[in-house]
């Protein structure tokens, strides 16, 4: 069975890992391309309405073009930031619920939704990864049942492999994917996209590519013969040859010619194609690209109308490309400014430059540049030829470049967050206490309980009193250590082990991540008490907690408030955090006493410590006529027990001291009733018995957090 699980186990983790890595990276790559280009995004989405018949982002939307752009837009770049830090969250395995199942129901949206585009193709393709790879319908069918499959997958075994980082410190890596992502959509938005997937590229000889468009490809054949494989031409083919044996059939462009691109650059002046004189003209060509006239940002007409006198004075070209050139030279008019205007596709200037306006410059066919008016420069300070100043040159595009900076800004700190995360989560840790010390300097004793907010710990701490051989207990610690490696607990985690077994499983465990216990300590310093071992004994072994007055001490050894008294003290003393257990037996409970000896317990033992001492001390409330017993006190009488507790505490140090204890329950907490338990606002976790004996069980109630 052992064997069976462990087996089972070997092949869920890689499974695991594999699928964080394809739905990660196609989430991150998905969100990527979409916050490189938001506002090809926002296209696609009027496409996808205008495609469904639904008018709120189209032209004649009746919300007016405003809101429309400002909710295309709004809409891109929060998809983009969602399915980025979505993706980002999932790769490096954090919040391993949360995560999978905003997956889940992203792809159970997704999925039948390109299911429909795939059978009725409203639209050329889904725009998943916008223009940096583009897929038919149906092949973002099938990608999405795969990444279906696989983020529930992801749903039922996340939690079966660690996080990349430390559960305190997993908001910094979401935090910075989602500035990062935010940060190049803005930029796209504000300037131009940092990354050109589109085909409009500066550098592109415009004409030459469109004069390629009706080159048809050359078809070879491959054929094999005697083992070689030999290319032919079409008319040289060896069809007639049966020594040869046909392999396959290349497309290639001929030499020359590179891969086919489609552009549908057209321009009109009025019903006149003008395409070509535009081209073909070796003069320098501005183009002010208006997507639509209503929606065009004036503020920069100033910039606008210095680039136009600038080339009046220089005799070259200016016109404006708009999809309504009438109405764009009428509102140009009402401004008192005039120049050419001629007809574009609206698709097609969106294409070329993002933004309403946008610059463009051409000479020969050749797009040297294309920005947002807030880029160009003040031209009236310039009186040369255009070679003589920054507008004169081509903006080369280096893709690959720009790819591995933009890619490093992103890696870089993570990375970097990953090798030095524990120093991280220190300086956190020292952050928050420095914050809380000066909180608790400025709010005196008039603190009130309804707006402290709780900094206690939630702890589930087992007892595993007389049980298990020095080996068995090592073997049990290692296994209970292996499954806290494989999640992420939401709780302080500590086993309570005979003294046998301390010093050696002290040694065994990083006791950073499990907390080791003594299960009693003498209450003498040193001498001759045979059979009894010292706090500092205790401390020696490495052990970093001891459980004092538990029910069966008090009941089989007679430890009485003044013993424990002193236990306390030397426990302390050497620097141990001790859980101190309290409760009532049956009888006092039916008398109606529970909350008399509960208070007794605790005002007898431990209000003589100072509140500094205090902050070392766990209570952990057990009922003991539940202990053992099978029975166990309801979520309500816990809670109300609990709530008696810290009221108790908060009479003798104050209500913040009190918020700041954490109170176990210890009576028969199963997996089956931790969750229920656990809920209560004053129960912080569990002092395990039984359960603490087997690692499934233990980590049950772990998990109830």
């Amino acid at each position: 069975m052992a064997n069976s699980t462990q087996t089972t186990s070997k092949i869920i983790k890689p499974a695991v890992i594999l699928c964080r890595i394809v739905v990660g990276l196609t989430f991150l790559f998905s969100g990527f391309v979409k916050g490189v280009d938001p506002v090809g995004v926002a296209i696609k989405f009027k496409e996808y309405f205008v495609a469904l018949g639904i008018d709120i982002l189209t032209p004649s939307s009746p919300l007016g073009a405003d809101f429309v752009s400002t909710f295309s837009i709004s809409a891109a770049i929060g998809l983009s930031m969602f399915e980025f830090v979505l993706g980002a969250v999932i790769l490096f395995g954090l919040y391993r619920k949360l995560a999978p199942t905003l997956a889940v129901l992203t792809m159970l949206f997704m999925t039948p939704l390109t299911l429909y585009l795939a059978i009725e193709n409203p639209v050329h393709d889904c725009g998943c990864f916008g223009e940096a790879l583009v897929l038919t319908n149906w092949e973002t069918f099938y990608k999405n049942l795969v990444l279906t499959v696989a983020a529930i997958f992801l749903l039922l075994y996340n939690h079966k492999v660690r996080d990349m980082y430390l559960k305190s410190i997993r908001w910094i890596p979401s935090l910075f994917s989602i500035i990062y992502v935010l940060t190049i959509s803005l930029i796209a938005y504000v300037y131009q996209p940092l990354l050109d997937f589109r085909p409009y590229k500066s550098g592109i000889n415009i004409r030459e590519v469109m004069a390629q468009e009706d080159v048809q490809p050359e078809y070879i054949f491959v054929y094999e013969k005697d083992g070689l494989r030999q290319e032919f031409a079409i008319d040289e083919a060896p069809i007639n040859d049966e020594s040869w044996t046909f392999v396959d059939r290349i497309e290639r462009m001929p030499e020359g010619v590179e891969e086919k691109i489609e552009l549908d650059f057209g321009v009109r002046d009025n019903d006149v194609d003008i395409t070509d004189d535009i081209l073909s003209d070796d003069n320098y060509t501005f183009l002010l690209l208006v997507p639509s006239v209503e929606g065009y940002d004036n503020s920069w007409d100033d910039k606008i109308l210095s680039l136009y006198d600038y080339a009046f004075e220089h005799t070259y070209n200016f016109y404006a490309l708009t999809p309504d050139a009438e109405e764009l030279s009428n509102r140009l008019s009402e401004m008192g400014i005039s120049f050419p205007c001629y007809t574009m596709d609206e698709t097609v200037i969106e294409t070329i430059a993002r933004g309403n306006p946008a610059i463009a410059m051409l000479k020969g066919g050749i797009l040297y540049w294309k920005i947002a008016p807030r880029e160009l420069i003040d031209m009236s300070q310039y009186d040369s030829d255009i070679q003589g100043t920054p507008l004169g040159e081509i903006y080369e595009h280096d893709f690959l470049k720009r790819t591995i900076i933009i890619l490093l800004i992103y890696i870089l700190p993570l990375i970097f967050l990953y090798l030095c995360q524990e120093a991280v989560v220190l300086l956190v840790e020292r952050v928050k206490a420095k914050r809380l010390k000066l909180k608790e300097n400025s709010n005196n004793t008039n603190y009130k309980p309804k707006k402290i907010k709780t900094m206690r710990k939630n702890i589930v701490a087992g007892n595993w009193k007389m049980n298990n051989t020095l080996q068995e207990g090592v073997e049990l610690a290692k296994g209970v250590e292996a499954a806290l490696n494989e999640r992420t607990p939401n709780c302080d985690v500590i086993i309570g082990t005979p003294f046998i077994h301390l010093a050696t499983i002290a040694a065994t465990v990083d006791t950073k991540k499990l907390g080791v216990s003594a299960e009693n300590c003498a209450d003498k310093v040193s001498g001759a008490y045979t059979g009894e071992v010292s706090a500092a004994m205790v401390a020696s072994t490495g052990a970093e907690y001891v459980i004092l007055g538990h029910s069966e001490r008090r009941a089989y050894y007679g430890e009485t408030a003044e013993i424990l008294k002193e236990k306390v003290l030397l426990a302390l003393a050497n620097n141990l955090k001790v859980i101190f257990c309290i409760g009532e037996v049956l009888e006092e409970r039916e008398a109606g006493k529970e909350f008399e000896v509960v208070k007794s317990q605790i005002e007898e033992s431990l209000f003589n410590l100072t509140a500094e001492d205090w902050s070392k001390i766990i209570l952990a409330y057990e009922p003991v006529w539940a202990i053992g017993t099978g029975k166990t006190a309801t979520a309500e009488q816990a809670q109300e027990m609990h709530a008696f507790i810290r009221k108790t505490v908060a009479e003798k140090y104050g209500e913040e001291v009190a918020e700041e204890t954490s109170i176990l329950y210890g009576g028969s907490c199963k997996p089956s009733n931790a969750k229920e338990l656990f809920a209560n606002k004053d129960v912080d976790g569990g002092l395990i018995g039984g359960a603490s004996l087997d690692v499934e069980q233990f980590m049950g109630i772990v998990d109830a957090f």
